[in-house]
């Protein structure tokens, strides 16, 4: 590419996102980066979600420490699947040193 080339015409870099409000919802499993299960999407606002943690204190967690929201079941099934599972950035460990909001 020349120096003198217009920036307008280069390539465009996307930024990826993360999942949000139209991706997560209420009754998915959530697991840490390393493959824990944290616990249970309980509710979702606009920034954040709630985690249903087993003898653990609810947890608001933002959007951003998504990595993705997705199918990770092994069952075969017809016509198009309801992401099941969300995967936080953290490890199990780490949960609860990120600062997040209690419930």
């Amino acid at each position: 590419m020349s120096e003198n080339q217009d920036p307008a015409s280069r390539p465009e870099i996307l930024k990826a996102s993360s999942p949000g409000a139209d991706q997560i919802q209420p009754g998915m499993d959530v697991v840490s980066i390393d493959g824990e299960r944290i616990g249970q999407v309980k509710e979702v606002r606009e920034g954040d979600f709630l985690i249903d943690r087993p003898l653990a204190r609810d947890l608001w967690v933002p959007f951003t420490a998504v990595v993705e929201a997705g199918e990770h079941g092994g069952a075969f099934r017809r016509g198009p699947t309801q992401p099941s599972e969300v995967v936080l950035s953290v490890s199990a460990a780490h949960v609860d040193e990120q600062g997040w909001q209690h419930a």
